[in-house]
């Protein structure tokens, strides 16, 4: 009788294991925690004072609470044999795309929230408003990588399986993310699939070929949608409508301009007393360059880039393919949303919707994140251990 092929979980090559979690990983992300928490709640409390009936610590209690269970997370995802996730990877995929999809469809349409004119939260009862880009993200990243281990180097070569489907996929989601206006989410998530189907061996003519349908298909949403050519225009030019949409632009410029070298110091911040919107959100870094100054700006992107370059260092000698592309899918996640996130902020990218990871105001989102470095220092303890001598 032929045998049974194992499954992706039951094939993987046991070689001898490392055993333990990547510290510096770990430090990095307790300390990226600790400073976000620190600097969402100096820029969010005079906002919290003014539309929360005077609680000046609401934004900062909600972050704290979700920032524990996060950690609690991250513990047991650490632990969890991240072989098992193949098991997850269609079914959180078909919810994404579920999820995603109630924007269109008449009665549950009212759940999600339009916000400053851009529809991409979802109003959860005695939680609060979610996301769904960010499970789509997670999903992408388990799913690509899930397919791509299955499929093998040598499918995944061809154009029919190494490029075809996972276009689709982003395709779909930049279907649904296009009716929430969230052109940052598709960003981010062509990008995250991009570096896995590289990683996965993807023949760089089919590779290139599709990232130039990307970027075409980038080009055309952009100068197809009046939102989008507006966002460019006064991205160039704040100082054209300063006291409508270029105000958050000219206000982000001012803080970051007022820190000067050293910062106005932890908590002195001027502008985020509701002269910047979204102190706490999207612009929460110029709130830290105004109070900490160029050194504390420059620090803090040394300590994102340590991340990520520790991220993609576990990818690169995780002990099997399914834990190398998973690792870099979250580092790239990372990496993409914070380099959207500084470069808007400071004026180098049309403003978009990107958050900074574990700075931003948003529960689910930071939950996610822990997760997902959870998961990395799960790949970290089953990298194999160092040769002696």
């Amino acid at each position: 009788m032929p045998q049974r092929r194992p499954t992706p979980v039951e094939s993987v090559e046991r070689v001898e294991r490392c055993g333990h979690i990547d510290q510096p990983l770990l430090l990095l992300t307790l300390l990226l925690l600790g400073l976000g928490l620190i600097c969402m709640f100096s820029a969010s409390y005079a906002t919290a004072y003014d539309t929360q009936d005077g609680n000046s610590t609401y934004f900062i209690l909600r972050q704290g609470v979700f920032a524990a269970g996060g950690l609690v997370v991250m513990l047991i995802a650490s632990k969890f044999d991240y072989h098992k996730l193949h098991y997850f990877a269609i079914p959180s995929l078909i919810v994404a795309v579920a999820v995603m999809a109630t924007i269109k469809i008449p009665g549950l349409k009212n759940m999600w929230v339009n916000i400053n004119g851009a529809i991409r939260w979802i109003q959860l009862p005695g939680i609060g408003t979610f996301q769904p880009s960010e499970l789509a993200k997670i999903a992408v990243i388990l799913c690509f990588s899930s397919l791509s281990t299955i499929y093998g180097r040598k499918k995944m070569r061809t154009l029919r399986w190494g490029i075809l489907p996972f276009m689709g996929i982003i395709g779909i989601f930049a279907v649904e993310m296009m009716w929430e206006k969230h052109l940052s989410g598709t960003m981010i998530i062509a990008a995250i699939g991009m570096v896995i189907i590289f990683f996965a061996g993807a023949n760089l003519f089919w590779f290139g070929l599709g990232g130039c349908g990307i970027a075409a298909a980038a080009i055309w949403y952009v100068s197809s949608h009046r939102y989008a050519m507006d966002r460019i225009k006064i991205w160039l030019d704040p100082f054209i409508d300063p006291l409508g949409d270029g105000w958050q632009g000219v206000q982000a410029q001012l803080a970051i301009g007022s820190g000067g070298f050293w910062g106005l110091g932890l908590g002195q911040s001027i502008q985020k007393h509701l002269y910047l919107p979204e102190p706490a959100n999207d612009f929460v870094f110029a709130v830290w360059c105004e109070e900490m100054g160029f050194v504390g700006a420059v620090a803090l992107v040394v300590l994102f880039a340590l991340l990520i370059w520790r991220g993609y260092y576990i990818a690169l000698n995780a002990s099997d393919k399914f834990g190398t592309l998973l690792a870099a899918g979250i580092t790239t996640q990372v990496a993409v949303q914070t380099f959207l996130n500084l470069c808007v902020v400071t004026g180098l990218l049309p403003i978009t919707g990107a958050a900074l990871p574990f700075f931003s105001y948003g529960g689910t989102a930071l939950l996610i994140q822990l997760a997902e470095m959870g998961i990395l220092l799960a790949i970290s303890r089953e990298m194999p251990a160092p040769r002696e001598g």
